[in-house]
């Protein structure tokens, strides 16, 4: 007598089951391995650049009554031509940067992480102590410089890290360099109140110690983020339409086998 073809009769198979079995837990193994590497990879390159202790950046003091006057009344006087759909522009120099950061509570997360040096005719170099962390080593410091080049992205000041300089002297991974402009920019853009001004920027050129931002209703903002951030953004959906394809086709195979195991009980 001829053994009977399984597969025909519909009952499982243990081939097909132990294949995408395998399938899976390869799968499964390789997520994790990668996830492994990429955890202590980014350790390594975090205690590199970072301090275990902070070295605050200095804070502007607020004594000088009039130069807090003259910047409240630079700022509402942007704010209102902006609400009134004008041309208009406002400039700044490190110092009423510095003393902006030490006035506005908007700009408090800033407070002794970052303080404006100087101004060039291409970027801003600021002094910076951000707090970073190293997997599950706790909280560390990366103590050093910054230079931006700020730009105008879906109608927003956005600032374009090229540069690093941790004062452990050791080189920052570009992909953290361009990480940064994100973490700057992200809390600034969804703020709703600074919407009505800060989010209808034009264009910003800087000169010698000298920052100026235009507001103009006639120019219009292409609604996108510069090109470097959308890369990290694609890579970061690719990784989760991975993981939503290895959740998928867990379920299916689970789906399978209870399916093939009622087929089997009524037969």
């Amino acid at each position: 007598m001829s053994k009977p073809n399984t597969e025909a009769t519909g009952k499982p198979t243990p081939i097909a089951g132990c294949t995408i079995f395998l399938v899976i837990l390869g799968m499964v193994s390789f997520l994790a391995i990668f996830a492994w590497y990429q955890y202590g990879q980014y350790k390594t390159e975090i205690i590199n650049i970072s301090q275990k202790e902070a070295k605050p950046t200095p804070l502007a003091s607020l004594d000088d009554k009039a130069a807090i006057s003259a910047l409240d009344a630079k700022m509402g006087a942007f704010e209102r031509a902006v609400k009134n759909g004008d041309k208009t522009q406002i400039t700044f120099t490190p110092e009423e940067m510095n003393l902006a950061i030490a006035r506005y509570d908007k700009l408090k997360p800033f407070r002794g992480m970052m303080s404006i040096r100087e101004i060039t005719e291409q970027t801003i170099i600021a002094d910076i102590c951000f707090e970073v962390r190293a997997g599950f080593e706790g909280e560390r410091f990366l103590n050093g410089s910054m230079t931006i080049e700020p730009e105008i992205a879906m109608g927003s000041l956005f600032p374009t890290v090229t540069e690093i300089s941790p004062d452990t002297g050791n080189p920052v991974p570009p992909k953290m360099t361009r990480e940064f402009p994100t973490f700057l920019f992200t809390e600034y853009r969804n703020d709703e109140e600074l919407a009505k001004v800060f989010h209808k920027l034009s264009t910003v050129q800087l000169s010698p110690g000298l920052m100026t931002i235009v507001s103009d209703p006639k120019i219009k903002q292409p609604d996108a983020l510069p090109e470097n951030v959308d890369d990290d953004v694609d890579k970061a959906l690719y990784l989760f339409g991975l993981l939503v394809f290895m959740f998928s086709t867990t379920v299916a195979f689970l789906l399978w086998v209870r399916k093939r195991k009622q087929q089997a009980e009524n037969e």
